[in-house]
């Protein structure tokens, strides 16, 4: 279903580079004409927008139609280079059946991938963006016109990592764009509720370009880690935990709006809402391998304390299971972005493709 788009978009950027007359997003947007289509998965399988939260109305009868131009005031991407998971089985107790608990642990880091290759993806995968929507039929708004806003909004700082639920995770935005969070981007943002700046200048800038913004937040996941849970040893005995190697996006958020006008940084007269995925997208292709570091199984020593404890009438004296494992994803630079590249191109495809379905006059 892939094609040239990842080409398409690369050839842009280094044609801005050496010709140092347009910039990235432009050289983008001319290169549309020869980049692929937007995916051909279909985007309402995918994404979901609404207007006012959970119960407002879709994004795609109400603001997809409206208008053919398109900003992207933003593009953040994040990349997950440590990733940790853990399972527990509770100790309990019933006549005839006494378990001491259970836990299990595993981590993996990505090695092989520098910082200069993670912002060459992002790079590639914007200007890839930039010209899947324009394949889609809307009118990309050029760089240019979006200077002033990048130069007003509030940046975050650089390199910028945080680790949320267990996932340490480096953000990029694309060079010569600042990279900025909203409030509204939860987990992985630096303002809190009472910092609006950036967010309120989402919807003037709608107004005064007359056209759609979006900023889509990306995380790009090396690894799919799996656990039992926090279970019940009336329910379960053991602990378990894995981890397999797999390239993937399973949060793409965005605010999306169209504001005809706007006060104080609202929406008064138009459509504003969010974007969300709802289902992972995966690319197929291999990248790395998993090698372990370190583990330690107290297996062993607690078969031998439960004997010596069953010798003394005591139950479980050995105490609780435990497991726990530290991993490497062994990569390298063109092998990681191969991959990254394929599931960018088909996320951001998916997304531009309900901009396809849902046309504007």
């Amino acid at each position: 279903m892939r094609t040239t788009s990842i080409l398409a978009g690369s050839f842009a950027l280094l044609a801005a580079a050496f010709s140092g007359a347009a910039s990235a997003e432009d050289a983008a947007v001319a290169a549309a004409a020869t980049a692929a289509a937007p995916s051909a998965l279909d985007p309402d399988a995918y994404f979901k927008g609404q207007t006012g939260g959970t119960f407002g109305k879709s994004l795609t009868s109400v603001l997809l139609p409206k208008t053919k131009r398109v900003a992207v005031a933003g593009f953040r991407v994040i990349f997950i280079n440590y990733s940790a998971v853990s399972a527990q089985v509770r100790a309990s107790y019933l006549p005839g059946r006494d378990t001491s608990g259970a836990k299990a642990s595993m981590n993996v880091a990505l090695e092989g991938v520098d910082t200069a290759t993670f912002q060459a993806i992002t790079d590639k995968a914007y200007a890839e963006f930039l010209a899947q929507l324009a394949a889609a039929g809307r009118e990309v708004v050029p760089a240019s016109e979006l200077a002033s806003f990048h130069a007003e909004v509030e940046p975050s700082p650089q390199p910028y990592e945080k680790e949320v639920t267990g996932a340490k995770g480096i953000a990029f935005a694309p060079t010569g764009t600042p990279l900025f969070f909203t409030y509204a981007d939860l987990g992985w943002t630096d303002k809190t509720p009472f910092n609006q700046k950036s967010y309120r200048m989402l919807a003037p800038l709608s107004e005064k370009l007359q056209a759609i913004v979006v900023a889509p937040l990306i995380v790009v996941d090396f690894a799919n880690m799996t656990s039992s849970g926090n279970r019940s040893g009336l329910m379960a005995r053991d602990a378990e935990v894995g981890a397999s190697l797999a390239m993937s996006v399973k949060t793409f958020n965005t605010p999306m709006i169209r504001a005809e006008e706007s006060k104080m940084g609202m929406t008064a007269k138009g459509e504003e809402g969010n974007v969300s995925l709802q289902q992972g997208i995966t690319s197929d292709l291999a990248f790395g391998t998993m090698e372990k570091l370190e583990e330690t199984d107290n297996a062993s020593t607690k078969k031998v304390f439960d004997v010596i404890g069953g010798f003394m009438g005591v139950a479980n004296g050995g105490g609780a299971a435990r497991k726990k494992s530290s991993n490497a994803a062994k990569t390298d630079n063109a092998t990681y972005s191969a991959a990254a590249l394929d599931v960018l191109g088909r996320s951001t495809g998916t997304f531009a493709a309900w901009f396809q379905k849902y046309p504007a006059p």
